[in-house]
């Protein structure tokens, strides 16, 4: 899933540490790296979590004109379609962790979703004027 704001005049890189303090604080291990104008943050689940795969959150554009991307693999569904169609030979497990693991990440995603959108709040008019050029 992926939002946009406009003309906020949001310091990035506070919001980036943001975000991560965020997953830290769900107990996800974090990774941060910056590639021109964006970072892209990977936090891996823990066993707990019932979450089969990494989520990525890509953070770019300029202070005025940015966007957020949850970005979550495929893993989850694969394991729901080779568990369907196992499912004789006892794959019916990997259906069953498969639709936990979506479950877990859209309870996630709502709450990091609602998260964002009051730090954006929060952070507005955050940038300097010489990184919003």
């Amino acid at each position: 899933m992926k939002d946009r704001w406009k003309d906020k005049n949001v310091d990035l890189s506070v919001l980036v540490d943001c975000i991560v303090r965020f997953f830290a604080e769900n107990l996800f291990a974090v990774s941060v790296a910056k590639s021109g104008g964006e970072y892209r943050i990977v936090a891996r689940p823990k066993r707990f979590h019932g979450i089969a795969e990494n989520i990525c959150v890509s953070v770019s554009g300029e202070p005025n004109d940015f966007s957020v991307k949850f970005i979550t693999g495929s893993h989850s569904r694969a394991l729901v379609r080779y568990g369907t169609l196992t499912a004789i030979l006892g794959g019916g497990y990997l259906s069953l962790k498969g639709l936990k693991s979506l479950e877990a990440l859209e309870k996630l995603g709502k709450k990091f979703w609602k998260y964002v959108d009051e730090k954006v709040w929060q952070l507005a008019g955050s940038a300097s004027p010489a990184k919003s050029t």
